[in-house]
């Protein structure tokens, strides 16, 4: 498994804001070291990527294109990226370029509704500018987190995308969620958000599942109580 931090700003990485750089601090152990970065133009996201790599030794750069929040898809930021493939292209391009050996990968949503989808477009643009993989939330940005994810969407992009793994995200609440999400689409692997929140021993349960291992039973209340402390 691999633990992505928290979406941090390649603007504020590249302007040196203080609290941008506490949250793209790791420990001294930490390893492997992947970090989410958010931008909407190619020079900074590039001059970011490249800060990482060289000044943080990250590992691991994933591209947020997913995020539906208002304030940031109506500054044509998160989830409009895939709106314009162009721009779209030209921003993974430059941190694939910055990254240099460090593999990016990039997460997107179906689209931004109903009447606009722009995974396929997406999953393209990434085979083409040499990122390592995608993960799509099979919602629009409009659903928010609301309703239920369409599977059916991975199973596109996985028929589309033929050269880089496809990862699968939304509505992953247990183990056996991960496992019926592969047999239904196909994907290489999941993607979990807030299927976790509270509950870090989902983990334990898709790292047994996915060894053919039995899932171990629920935590009782006392076990739950150590973890939180």
């Amino acid at each position: 498994g691999l633990y992505v931090s928290e979406m941090i700003t390649a603007r504020g990485l590249v302007e040196r804001n203080e609290k941008t750089l506490k949250l793209a601090e790791f420990a001294p152990n930490e390893s492997p070291r992947s970090m989410q970065v958010y931008g909407t133009e190619p020079v900074s996201v590039g001059q970011a990527v490249e800060l990482l790599v060289g000044e943080h030794g990250v590992d691991h750069i994933d591209l947020n294109f997913g995020c539906p929040a208002k304030k940031v898809t109506r500054k044509g930021g998160g989830a409009a990226v895939p709106l314009k493939p162009r721009l779209l292209a030209a921003i993974t391009s430059a941190a694939v370029a910055a990254a240099g050996p460090v593999p990016v990968t990039i997460k997107f949503r179906r689209g931004i509704d109903d009447q606009h989808s722009t995974f396929l477009d997406a999953g393209r643009v990434a085979e083409e500018t040499g990122c390592a993989a995608v993960a799509v939330h099979a919602r629009t940005a409009a659903q928010l987190y609301s309703g239920s994810a369409d599977w059916s969407v991975i199973a596109e992009l996985k028929e589309s995308v033929t050269t880089i793994p496809v990862l699968g995200n939304g509505d992953i609440w247990e183990a056996s969620d991960a496992l019926a999400m592969m047999a239904q689409t196909g994907c290489d692997g999941v993607v979990v958000g807030r299927g976790c929140l509270g509950r870090p021993w989902l983990f334990r349960d898709l790292a047994a599942a996915f060894a053919g291992e039995p899932v171990p039973p629920a935590p009782l209340l006392g076990q739950v109580g150590v973890m939180m402390l």
